[in-house]
């Protein structure tokens, strides 16, 4: 209750001011709103192009992407609901005078403002398909008061358009934010361009080694697991690292990559071949460098397919996951490999040679039906009138 309470308080400070800054005329301008970030800065990468056109990040705290490093002068980059409070102050400002505005999450302050009829908000959701439910489908959206699910829906109402790479994902984002098939643009995801990139896939493999030069000459397996509800602030890895570690030997390298939401994990082992990987900004380039992917209910392998290797699913908590969080369904076109429930099978799938390049080829055109190296370029040419850019 006093969580709610707080929650509508500023919320109507933000209606305030939104509509103060509404008075301003609109401005040739993007404003990228940003949890995770990795599709806006492949989308900002090809808008920086133009000089006309000036870019504004909005990025909120767990969003690890430096966007400093896109190149052109034509931009600004804000903290968002942090204790900067002049950076949230002028974020309202671009949110309110910016001619497009893009959001890769959920973000609650779109439920109280109305933006102006020449305005384009696209839902540039953070992931390019999905095993766990959210929104709606999400189990336990349902027991929440009647104010906060008439502010989630008021939040997906502003999604004028939703970019997808498959008609699956498509049929998900209508269930799960209550939309018609009107909204969605079937240009693909951005960020999975790069793995069409031979020169930028090269490119990053190279930062990532540079970062962890310790992987050079190893068998690279990633391990990232999703988050659950009741973890947020500190994740107990139930992958027992150290006999996974042991057991491999000398010839493999552990990479540890924790959600975004996740704040911390448990104590790792100090072992010179685990590494903790979570701050490393772009997950494509630890993909890249990743011989074996160990997930579980997370959307990563929709973009490790398009790299046809190896993955493991371990599903240790199938049950009381898909009881709060929900899984959309447990067969091969949401888990393409083999499922472990123990560290021992884990060891085991990993020291098997056995790929089943079937399955994954299937999963991968499954989720990827138009994510096939040109998203960005017809994102744009969608979503902008030449005259903008």
């Amino acid at each position: 209750m006093i969580k709610e309470a707080g929650i509508s308080i500023y919320l109507f400070l933000f209606k305030l001011f939104f509509a103060f800054f509404s008075l301003f005329p609109l401005k040739n301008k993007t404003v990228f709103l940003s949890s995770f970030g990795d599709n806006a800065y492949f989308l900002a990468k090809e808008l920086a192009q133009s000089e006309n056109h000036q870019i504004i990040f909005i990025n909120q705290t767990r969003c690890k992407i430096d966007f400093s490093t896109i190149p052109t002068k034509n931009k600004k980059i804000y903290a968002f609901e942090t204790l900067n409070i002049l950076d949230t102050f002028l974020s309202i400002y671009h949110l309110a005078t910016s001619k497009y505005v893009f959001v890769d999450n959920y973000a609650g302050v779109l439920s109280v403002i109305r933006f102006r009829k020449q305005v384009k908000c696209v839902q540039l959701w953070h992931a390019a398909g999905a095993i766990k439910k959210f929104g709606w489908s999400d189990p336990e959206t349902g027991a929440r008061s009647e104010r906060a699910k008439y502010r989630f829906q008021q939040v997906y109402d502003r999604f004028q358009y939703i970019p997808v790479g498959s008609q699956q994902m498509a049929d998900i984002f209508a269930e799960s934010f209550h939309v018609d098939q009107s909204h969605f643009i079937y240009t693909g995801v951005p960020q999975t361009d790069f793995y069409f990139d031979a020169s930028a896939k090269s490119r990053g493999l190279a930062r990532v080694k540079h970062t962890y030069p310790v992987i050079e000459g190893k068998k690279v397996v990633l391990y990232a697991p999703t988050f659950r509800k009741d973890a947020l602030h500190k994740m107990d890895l139930h992958l027992n690292v150290a006999e996974v570690i042991e057991k491999l030997g000398e010839d493999y390298v552990l990479l540890i990559r924790l959600h975004p939401s996740v704040q911390e994990s448990t104590q790792l082992p100090d072992h010179p071949r685990v590494l903790l990987a979570s701050g490393y900004p772009h997950i494509s380039e630890l993909l890249i460098a990743s011989d074996i992917l160990i997930t579980d209910y997370s959307s990563i392998p929709v973009e490790f397919s398009l790299l046809r290797k190896k993955m493991i699913f371990f599903t240790y908590d199938s049950e009381d996951y898909g009881r709060t969080q929900g899984l959309w369904a447990e067969n091969s076109l949401y888990f393409p490999g083999p499922i472990a429930k123990t560290t021992d099978q884990v060891i085991g799938h990993i020291l098997d040679p056995e790929i089943d390049y079937e399955k994954i080829d299937r999963f991968k055109d499954h989720w990827n039906t138009y994510s096939t190296g040109q998203s960005t370029g017809q994102l744009i040419q969608a979503i902008y009138a030449e005259t903008d850019l």
